[in-house]
């Protein structure tokens, strides 16, 4: 019976399924976010498969699971959050009374959420530097695109900005390095630290450019940021999905791929984070364009990949750490994503990850749970850690989960200085183990 609830489920979103136009906004009127409460493995798995078969089929306009399966704890008391169209709103109760699955609506229109989300007062438009970056709101990419052009130009000592090239659509993807050169020349240690590679996990680049913000303001008067650029150098990428990033303010909102066109396809984009070189298509990644984790057609297929790739190989002789930055499972993953093995140097990647999180934790309670992709999320071969890991040699490669606190994919922008602030703590934490183990490098003579 299960299976044919799903099976009915399917069939009424599918034909919704097909993309949302290129010049048209998809709406949320009426589309509720369902916080689900499980009590058995068997409602579990159920929802797993409905999952499954969702993402695969490129079905999640209609019916999204907001929560990852996976954070459900051994004994069912972590919520899963789930939206569900008007559409398709009695089948899925119909599925949930048939498996007994409690539920409650969390939201009751997902659309007025968003518009609240969207609206940026003009308190959130006053700023230092004429950017108009603020971090009391979530902003369009030419904002970001400005601010960090803006920071360049106002801390030449400590940024040095550059173009690493073009996106698909033609949007500039930029680099900062930030750090205070040493006056004998000696080559410092570097974290690479990248985010919003998937398009709709806004509070990635929101936080990742709090940070950048709080460690280069903060270097004259805050002997944290000092240290962290008097000893590390870092080279941040905001914001890796522009075009993905872009289309989610004008167009769709929970978008997740990139936008590339797929050719012999009506679907657009592929999942950035399955499109790496290494163990590709392993496990995880899906070939079906339609799927949510399209891996593209071969790998590094997509520009943006591609300028990732050659930028961190153009510096990984200093960089002792990449971290890439998700939201919203509250993880500090750690390789191997395509199989349930571990890298030799595991335990050293893990202990990293546990004195990060529990600084981060030390500050609003947030709890992260460490461990490999594989064995906390699932399978996911072709992802950034990995791929940093195994071509990019770095030692310490880690994807960071950033808060969820209930909303998912949709973290309200008051949320953005508490996230910041918290995955400040524990980056700082990285820098030291970093600086301990490294150290500068004098210049041969």
């Amino acid at each position: 019976m299960k299976v044919l609830f799903l099976l009915a489920l399917v069939v009424l979103v599918v034909v919704n399924g097909l993309p949302v136009s290129v010049n048209q906004r998809k709406t949320y009127h009426g589309y509720k976010i369902y916080r689900l409460s499980l009590d058995t493995q068997q409602q579990l798995d159920y929802l797993v498969s409905m999952n499954d078969a969702l993402q695969r089929n490129e079905m999640t306009e209609e019916v999204e699971f907001l929560t990852d399966t996976s954070l459900l704890s051994p004994d069912f008391k972590t919520p899963i959050s789930v939206m569900v169209s008007p559409g398709q709103e009695a089948a899925f109760l119909k599925a949930m009374k048939a498996e007994a699955i409690r539920n409650e609506v969390a939201l009751a229109d997902l659309e007025k959420y968003l518009e609240e989300e969207r609206y940026i007062s003009p308190e959130d438009q006053r700023t230092v530097d004429n950017s108009g970056m603020t971090w009391t709101a979530y902003h369009r990419y030419e904002t970001i695109e400005r601010y960090v052009q803006t920071l360049a130009a106002n801390y030449p000592d400590l940024v040095t900005l550059t173009t690493l090239g073009k996106s698909y659509e033609g949007r500039n993807l930029y680099l900062l390095k930030i750090g205070k050169p040493r006056a004998d020349g000696a080559v410092k240690p570097a974290v690479w630290m990248d985010s919003q590679i998937h398009a709709r996990e806004w509070i990635a680049a929101a936080t990742v450019t709090y940070m950048v913000n709080k460690m280069v303001t903060g270097y004259a008067t805050d002997a944290t940021s000092r240290r962290m650029l008097d000893q590390i150098d870092w080279y941040v990428l905001p914001v890796i999905n522009v075009d993905g990033y872009e289309y989610t303010h004008t167009n769709q909102r929970l978008w997740r791929k990139t936008r590339r066109v797929n050719p012999f396809s009506q679907y657009i984009g592929a999942d950035p984070n399955r499109n790496y070189d290494h163990k590709w298509m392993v496990r995880g990644a899906d070939q079906n364009p339609s799927s949510e984790i399209y891996a593209g057609a071969y790998p590094l297929s997509e520009f943006e990949n591609v300028l990732v790739t050659d930028a961190v190989l153009q510096h990984k002789s200093q960089i002792k750490t990449l971290l890439t930055f998700h939201s919203a499972a509250e993880m500090w993953l750690l390789p191997w994503g395509y199989d349930s093995s571990v890298p030799d140097d595991f335990e050293d990647l893990r202990q990293m990850g546990l004195r990060a999180t529990a600084a981060l934790k030390a500050l609003y309670g947030v709890s992260y749970r460490v461990g490999s992709s594989t064995q906390l999320l699932g399978a996911a071969a072709g992802a950034t850690d990995d791929w940093g890991k195994s071509k990019g040699m770095i030692k310490y490669s880690a994807t960071v989960e950033l808060r969820d606190q209930g909303y998912g994919f949709t973290l309200p922008p008051s949320q953005i200085i508490a996230s910041g602030e918290e995955t400040f703590a524990a980056i700082n934490v990285v820098a030291q183990i970093v600086y301990d183990e490294y150290g500068p490098t004098l210049p041969s003579n």
